[in-house]
């Protein structure tokens, strides 16, 4: 469990499957020219296509004072812009995990772990917001 909340009506829990979920989603809108990694640059390979993500590997997701810190690691396929790519995950990502979630982002860390066309480049290039 990542959050807990006691309110009037409940107690509201998020999870760090839910984050893990916006994230996902947020990759797949690049149709395949942007890959989630480990830290090592390793592709998930199937694991996303049957909906589950293994978060201790792809992703850090903590809750601090001001909100929520994330980092997670991607590869890129060759030709794809990694400034273009990365601003629009961390925007997308920021504005779904606020609008669903209710709670605020303090950082989002995109991590470039690699280049891919016919092999992979090892790479090591974090933009943060």
């Amino acid at each position: 469990m990542l959050y807990k909340m006691e309110t009037e009506e409940g107690t509201i829990f998020i999870d760090k499957s839910v984050i893990g979920k916006i994230i996902l989603e947020a990759v797949e809108q690049f149709g395949g020219k942007v890959l989630l990694s480990n830290h090592k640059g390793k592709t998930s390979g199937i694991v996303p296509k049957i909906g589950v993500i293994d978060d201790r590997n792809f992703m850090d997701i903590e809750v601090g004072e001001k909100g929520i810190d994330i980092r997670f690691y991607i590869v890129i396929r060759f030709g794809t812009s990694i400034n273009r790519v990365t601003e629009a995950l961390i925007e997308r990502i920021k504005k779904n995990i606020e609008l669903i979630t209710g709670l605020e982002v303090e950082s989002i860390a995109v991590v470039v772990t690699g280049i891919l066309s016919k092999q992979m480049v090892r790479r090591n290039i974090e933009v943060r917001r």
